[in-house]
């Protein structure tokens, strides 16, 4: 069989091409530390690699969620302390509009201060981050405390003194999968999430602002009458004291419970972090390539590479158009 010149330039090609190819797969490999890149090459290392892959993506959705509740809970527990400095506030200014030694004209100054805090405290309630109105329960985008024309104070369009018992706005609740394995309670009409397996990232203010006829911005309105009352009863208002005392109690225990919400959500990233870790070590083991085996791998590729190179040079034969040149 002659072999011809134009065979020897094909196969000569060819060989030349796999081997290009073999040190970019090699130079690729010293580059990003990937020991391969298509399913094909490791069918059984593809497969667990890809479970790798989906589990990490999971966890950084439940990371992502955790952070986003993290940041919610950041902006309400800041509201509350807010709204707990405004009622330390009211009550020490009424308990010095309430003492003896003071005049009409003294506790109508007093009256009109609680009146600004009491706004403030309004403000509060509607607290709104990042676009969302924090203690609004399910309802986000408007503002959950407003007035009705006679002032009475509304939570999401309903009189908060008509709020009381298992109304359905206290149970108002959003949850959010955080990775511990969300499951439902089948109640009859409808699915619902098992709070215990769910962060519930919606925050309810009447919880803090107090329902029926001691909410809190009904007390201080209260106050505020009192003061300005046209005979002053010393006994009257100290009723409205302890009322106002009682309310305002309801704020430390909603910062008693976000407290323990914002330690269980680090709790929670602490172990999402570490299962990443995991994760991000165990897609190494499988995907990754020993750093000098990959740069032996890829200096010998380079030598066989140039040699046959400088073999081409020896092996296929000056053309026509070389001897005219």
């Amino acid at each position: 069989m002659r072999i011809t010149n134009p065979m020897v330039t094909r196969n000569y090609t060819k060989g030349l091409n796999e081997n290009r190819g073999l040190l970019d797969r090699y130079s690729r490999q010293v580059y990003d530390g990937r020991r391969f890149y298509t399913m094909s090459e490791d069918p059984s290392s593809g497969v667990r690699a890809m479970q790798v892959r989906r589990n990490l993506l999971r966890i950084d959705a439940y990371l992502d969620n955790v952070s986003s509740a993290q940041s919610h809970l950041g902006a309400a527990e800041s509201a509350l302390m807010e709204v707990s400095d405004v009622n330390q506030s009211v009550g020490e200014l009424f308990v010095s509009g309430i003492n003896g030694d003071k005049g009409p004209a003294e506790r109508e100054i007093v009256a009109t201060q609680i009146e600004k805090l009491r706004d403030e405290l309004l403000a509060l309630g509607n607290t709104n981050f990042a676009g969302r109105y924090v203690f609004g329960g399910s309802n986000t985008v408007t503002q959950p405390f407003t007035l009705d024309p006679e002032g009475n104070l509304l939570y999401n369009n309903v009189d908060v003194r008509g709020i009381n018992g298992n109304h359905e706005l206290l149970n108002d609740a959003a949850y959010m999968d955080v990775g511990v394995g969300v499951t439902f309670n089948d109640t009859g009409d409808a699915q619902k999430v098992d709070p215990n397996t769910a962060h519930k990232y919606t925050l309810v203010g009447v919880d803090f602002f107090g329902t029926g006829n001691d909410n809190i911005y009904r007390v201080m309105n209260d106050m505020i009458d009192s003061l300005r009352a046209p005979v002053f009863d010393p006994e009257a208002a100290g009723e409205v004291l302890d009322r106002f005392r009682e309310s305002a109690a309801g704020v430390n225990v909603e910062l008693t419970k976000l407290g323990a919400d914002s330690q269980y959500l680090e709790f929670t990233k602490d172990r999402l972090d570490t299962e990443k870790i995991n994760l991000t070590s165990r897609q190494k083991d499988i995907e990754g390539i020993d750093a000098d085996e990959a740069i032996m791998n890829f200096k010998m590729q380079e030598y066989v590479y140039n040699a046959t190179l400088q073999m081409g040079q020896r092996l296929l034969q000056p053309t026509l158009f070389s001897f005219i040149n």
